[in-house]
């Protein structure tokens, strides 16, 4: 995902950049909470006349290499299907929700879409069809993190697919400069403050920053937030039964602050100077130990400026429910449109990019971890064994997807004064 992409993600910075999008389509989108049931959406065998799909989706050009690899996907569904001839746009990330957004007042416009689940799908709704019931047989059981992309109302808007992963991307040739072992000194919460107290000792930033943007505070209170939910607590998130005043939220913010107490973002002065992608800057001119990931894509894109390039996972906070948890789920999902004039072929071709031979060829051609609990994965090299270590384990969930728009677009209003020390 290197070529405008930045090496923390562009689809996990910009997930935040929706939320400003999808605020305005709570106001624009329509009137109705009625969801269209889901047997409304027409399945089965795709009828023999010819058609042709448009698709929307960002994710080709999140990645190097990712408009060839689609390329031959559609080449291989057309071969499979040859009355369908698919046309993909590949949009910018920048004006896709605008867009998306526009489609759904008008009621027309594609007929797949690259869209995120939980309450991001919902702001949606008016213009998505439920999915739970046509997930391809050969498909149940197989996908995860289905059960937190469902929406408050009930229905699941995406087919999820792909895998992305919240880690920390650690230069150990800065750590080693400064005498301290990264993995030891990352393994627990309170390791973790001390290690930037004694970088920032030696006038080295422990942790890229930059929060003029409000992402990088989302992406720790993603990061964090799922550490303190245990299953139960998930559920009831997704559901909208765990409530924005739950102590939860508050304590995961102040385990953020107390990382900015210890100095792990720099200086007072260096708080509000950065956007979320200026960190990626930061990290590959070697201003700082540390940056946050979200792909496999940007940890080797890292690697390439700081060979010594590594992922840790952020420690668990005093509180964690779990072990070992990163904030990890899927990479986006897939809906299909309310206007489509060919449902049997949309839905085949949403269930076509969820299969194993399109996750699979995916992995091999651009990196991204199928969204499939048998994926039996096979790496090249120590850091992409090091990242996969982390994004395969079992106790990993998010909630990302269920946060409310409208909280996102608070956060991101308040972070500099959260961070800068002006806002309590």
């Amino acid at each position: 995902m290197m070529t405008s992409d930045t090496i923390t993600g562009k689809h996990f910075s910009t997930r935040a950049w929706s939320a400003a999008v999808g605020l305005m389509l709570l106001a624009a989108g329509g009137c109705s909470d009625n969801a269209t049931p889901a047997g409304q959406l027409a399945t089965g065998p795709i009828p023999p006349e010819k058609a042709t799909l448009t698709v929307w989706t960002f994710l080709p050009s999140n990645y190097e290499g990712g408009p060839e690899a689609y390329k031959g996907l559609l080449a291989d569904f057309q071969a499979a299907y040859p009355q369908i001839t698919v046309n993909l746009v590949d949009m910018p990330y920048g004006t896709y929700f605008d867009q998306v957004r526009n489609a759904v007042v008008a009621q027309n416009g594609p007929d797949v879409i690259t869209m995120y689940g939980a309450a991001q799908a919902y702001s949606y709704k008016n213009g998505l069809f439920p999915l739970q019931d046509a997930i391809a047989k050969d498909l149940g059981g197989k996908l995860k993190f289905v059960d937190e992309n469902y929406s408050v109302d009930g229905n699941l808007y995406i087919v999820p697919t792909g895998t992305y992963g919240y880690v920390m991307l650690v230069n150990q040739s800065i750590f080693a400069k400064a005498g301290i072992d990264p993995i030891k000194g990352m393994e627990s919460w309170p390791a973790m403050l001390a290690t930037c107290k004694a970088l920032s000792q030696q006038g080295i930033q422990p942790m890229a920053s930059g929060w003029k943007d409000g992402f990088l505070l989302e992406t720790y209170l993603y990061m964090i937030t799922s550490q303190l939910m245990d299953k139960p607590t998930l559920t009831k998130w997704v559901h909208g039964d765990l409530q924005l005043d739950d102590k939860l939220f508050a304590e995961a913010v102040d385990y953020i602050v107390q990382m900015k107490d210890a100095g792990c973002f720099g200086d007072d002065k260096a708080l509000g100077r950065n956007m979320y992608d200026d960190t990626s800057n930061q990290y590959m001119s070697g201003g700082a130990a540390m940056v946050v990931s979200g792909t496999m894509g940007a940890a080797r894109h890292a690697s390439t400026q700081q060979p010594t390039t590594t992922v840790v996972p952020l420690p668990q906070v005093p509180s964690s429910a779990h072990k070992s948890l990163i904030d990890a789920g899927a990479e986006a999902g897939w809906s299909v449109t309310k206007w489509t004039k060919n449902p049997q072929a949309a839905v085949t071709f949403v269930n076509f990019l969820a299969g194993q031979k399109v996750q699979a060829k995916l992995w091999e051609e651009i990196g991204v971890p199928p969204n499939l609990g048998d994926f039996k994965p096979q790496t090249t090299d120590a850091l992409q064994a090091a990242y996969l270590a982390q994004i395969m384990n079992p106790e990993n969930h998010t909630g990302f997807a269920a946060f409310p728009l409208p909280v996102l677009a608070v956060v991101e209003r308040n972070a500099v004064p959260l961070m800068g020390g002006t806002m309590t």
